[in-house]
């Protein structure tokens, strides 16, 4: 362990970490370390995973059974939270052997606690990666080890459905660029093991797949990319209609039947579409299929007000129709200024103000912020125990298949963080401001303009949101000319909180980069578990010493959907 600490960069950082987390002095899983391997891993990319994995897999035939279990549980959690990078090494025939090289050859008369969680991990392996991954052809010598072991007499156990459904595909919706961002990790992975291996066949089949991530051969997978999407567009049409038509029959009764699980699914995956296909729409703008996504998306809206009314919430919280994006990509398009009929008359003022402010707390719903350096191995499968779907994206990636360092790319990667405009302008603050600073020509006898030089920023945390459930705190880094913050979410339950969203968006008159959050899992009483840079700049390059955000905050808490929204004013 001592020479764990002369490790340089990543790989040592890794391995001291894994080393910790499977100390035989703890009782249990150290969650929180877990998912911070997993994010370390997912982050960094390039050779981590398959250190993470032989690592791991050392520790497995530890002598000491808790060292061997808090492995396994490690693994699991790199498996179900680090996608194809994980997948891929685990495949490998090195790995394999490692992890059965205390597997007698003939079985014993009664299975050790590892060896259980061994065979019961293999078996879940064969059930899920082997037979619905995306990538199943790469992952095959699992499947042979799984038959040798059967063939020399040892039993698997049956996998349980809840621990099959983690690592088998999601049916929420996708969109072309989130596919295309699943295919990049993949094919980045593929290339550096292709490239260690060097074998003849190998190196050729590199070479091949260098030219497809360069541009320089068509890659086919593209259009199999769009034909998925279209599939999963048409099978949500289809629960579209079968909603309908529970809707209707609820209608009849004049409530809906919360005990239903069919009729509750399809409301749960209507609501998490719907920003999904706005986004299709977006990237499919000027071609001839809009006209059809445009369709879709009204059913989809006429959907959530039926249910909106049968539960008695108002209807003014959906999304308008999105027939009217086509001219324009903003979900809310609200002026600055507030209407002269609300200055006039301050009586009348407040219910407007509310009304308006409801209207985009629904509108929110529908917004889906995407960073264009994403490029996330978490989202790439949504899988995981804890369930880092989604959306985490790795702070280093980069979108652009041109920037990628096809020989050397597997190194860490630099950070990016390409400024982008929000597409959804929010409501204006009330009292926006602009200062301007001048020092007197007195003071600055060297021509110095001190007025220019930024103010040193406040480090404090100050809380954006609180409640029994779940904190939202920033960090103010820079005030001008840009504002930058880092905002920081903690866990204050005793549960497991995943699938975890925080939706920003700011006022016309600013511009909003939100970048991809560190993680969107929390393990129990996490503090401060996950972290998400956001900068935000004036159109007008004028000064500002106040923002207006609208926030939503969207996650699972024991599998039960929570979602807390409101706006609030930062002056600064």
């Amino acid at each position: 362990m001592s020479s764990l600490t002369t490790l340089p960069g990543s790989s040592g950082k890794l391995l001291r970490r894994i080393h910790r987390a499977c100390r035989p002095t703890l009782d249990e899983p150290n969650i929180a370390l877990n998912l911070e391997i997993c994010d370390l891993v997912n982050s960094k990319q390039a050779s981590l995973p398959r250190e993470a994995c032989i690592a791991v897999a050392k520790l497995i035939n530890s002598r000491d059974p808790q060292v061997s279990e808090l492995a396994l549980t490690l693994l699991d959690y790199l498996v179900k939270n680090c996608g194809y990078p994980v997948h891929l090494q685990i495949s490998r025939k090195e790995f394999l052997n490692e992890l059965v090289k205390r597997f007698p050859e003939r079985p014993p008369p009664a299975y050790s606690r590892v060896q259980r969680l061994i065979l019961g991990t293999l078996a879940e392996w064969v059930q899920t990666l082997c037979k619905t991954s995306r990538y199943k052809d790469d992952l095959t010598y699992i499947k042979d080890m799984y038959r040798l072991l059967r063939s020399k007499g040892y039993d698997f156990p049956a996998v349980k459905r809840e621990d099959a459904a983690v690592l088998n595909p999601s049916d929420n919706l996708k969109s072309i660029e989130e596919l295309q961002r699943e295919e990049r990790i993949a094919q980045s992975a593929k290339l550096q093991e292709l490239i260690r291996r060097g074998r003849p066949q190998d190196l050729k089949e590199a070479n091949d797949l260098m030219k497809i991530m360069s541009g320089f051969k068509e890659d086919e997978a593209l259009e199999e990319t769009k034909q998925k999407v279209y599939d999963d567009l048409e099978k949500l049409n289809r629960k579209i209609d079968l909603l309908d038509e529970m809707l209707n029959n609820a209608s009849n009764s004049g409530k809906l039947n919360k005990n239903d699980d069919t009729l509750q699914d399809l409301i749960s995956t209507v609501k998490v579409a719907q920003p999904r296909v706005q986004k299709i729409i977006q990237e499919e703008e000027g071609s001839g299929d809009v006209a059809k996504l445009l369709l879709l998306n009204d059913k989809i809206n006429s959907s959530l007000i039926k249910i909106a009314k049968l539960q008695g919430e108002d209807i003014s919280n959906i999304s308008g129709p999105a027939s009217r994006a086509p001219q324009s990509i903003n979900l809310i398009d609200f002026d600055d200024d507030e209407p002269e009929s609300q200055a006039g008359n301050s009586s009348e003022a407040a219910p407007n103000t509310n009304d308006a402010i409801n209207d985009l707390l629904g509108d929110l719903g529908g917004l889906s912020f995407d960073n264009s350096s994403s490029n996330n191995a978490n989202s790439q499968f949504g899988v995981g125990a804890i369930n880092l779907l989604g959306t985490p994206e790795p702070q280093g990636a980069s979108k652009p298949l041109s920037n990628l360092d096809i020989l050397s790319g597997f190194n860490t990667p630099q950070q990016q963080q390409p400024q982008q405009k929000s597409q959804f302008p929010l409501v204006a603050a009330s009292h926006s401001s602009t200062t301007s600073v001048s020092t007197p020509t007195q003071l600055d006898p060297f021509g110095f303009d001190f007025g220019s030089m930024p103010a040193p920023v406040s480090t404090s945390t100050l809380v954006l949101f609180s409640d029994e459930r779940i904190t939202v705190e920033y960090t103010v880094s820079k005030k001008q000319p840009a504002f930058e913050a880092t905002f920081f979410v903690s866990n204050n339950t005793p549960n497991q909180l995943s699938n975890l969203q925080l939706s920003l968006a700011v006022t016309k008159s600013f511009e909003l980069s939100l970048n991809p959050p560190s993680s969107n899992a929390l393990g129990p009483n996490s503090k401060k578990g996950i972290k998400q840079n956001v900068t935000v700049k004036s159109r007008s390059g004028e000064s500002f010493n106040s923002l207006k955000f609208k926030y939503k905050l969207a996650y699972l808490s024991n599998g039960s959907p929570v979602e807390d929204s409101g706006v609030a004013s930062i002056s600064f």
